[in-house]
């Protein structure tokens, strides 16, 4: 997928009751299934080739490569309005690797603020393949206030969809990783499974026809789906992101 071409945000279906887990420092995969990262990234400088920019001002919804930026050891994606466009709009990096199946890791925060809504999640090498290649939303949050979220699994040409809510803080730092294996698509936050998917629990099973790289979003809106933004929502709302890691499945 081109740095100027988006995944169009995902409608969330319903979902199997909340939890709030008990958080730890890190998500990090400690077990030797995985094995040492293929990639880590610590945005201590700028953006390399392998991350490319979303640019896209006139989709639906609007992106700006204006409003993606790196200081302080962070990646930084804000949501406002874009001066030089002059138009409300929102951002996102894609990680422009792709493999099938492994482990994603991404830590980060988002400001609250109505009008904008972040998305972690994986997409299909080729627009065109979605939905039916599949995606797999690590943590998908339209609430302004930030204190949830909600893990998705979408499958087939009729965008199957499973899902689940979690309820946590997300103006503070947590990492959020999942494991996409032939067998199973499990979600994490801060090192403690809140989500399993089995090819049984969805109508068209797991994905497997395509491989998918990793996309990072805070998307503008203005729906039932995103809430308008409000006359106490910031000037600019921003979603800052720690690191990544990226592990590649082992093979059997």
């Amino acid at each position: 997928m081109s740095a100027g071409v988006s995944p169009s945000p995902s409608t969330s279906p319903s979902t199997s009751p909340s939890v709030s887990p008990s958080t730890s420092p890190s998500a990090r995969a400690t077990s030797s299934f995985w094995g040492d990262p293929v990639a880590v990234e610590n945005f201590d400088g700028p953006l390399s080739g392998e991350w490319g920019k979303y640019d896209s001002p006139d989709s639906s919804p609007p992106r700006s490569a204006d409003l993606v930026s790196v200081s302080g050891g962070q990646l930084h994606l804000a949501g406002g309005v874009d001066a030089r466009l002059g138009k409300d709009v929102g951002s996102g990096v894609m990680f422009l690797r792709d493999q099938k199946y492994g482990r994603w890791e991404v830590r980060f925060r988002v400001q609250a603020g109505a009008g904008y809504a972040p998305d972690v999640l994986l997409w299909p090498k080729r627009n065109s393949d979605w939905p039916t290649a599949g995606e797999i939303d690590l943590a998908e949050m339209n609430d302004p206030a930030r204190k949830g979220f909600g893990s998705f699994l979408h499958h087939g040409k009729d965008n199957n969809i499973v899902g689940h809510d979690t309820k946590t803080d997300f103006t503070r730092f947590h990492t959020i990783a999942v494991d996409w294996l032939p067998t199973r698509v499990t979600y994490y936050l801060d090192g403690r499974k809140i989500f399993n998917v089995t090819p049984g629990q969805i109508r068209t099973g797991l994905p497997t026809e395509s491989v998918m790289h990793l996309a990072l979003q805070l998307d503008q809106g203005c729906s039932d789906l995103i809430p308008c933004r409000t006359a106490n929502t910031p000037a600019r709302v921003v979603m800052d992101v720690d690191w990544v890691r990226v592990y590649r499945a082992p093979r059997s």
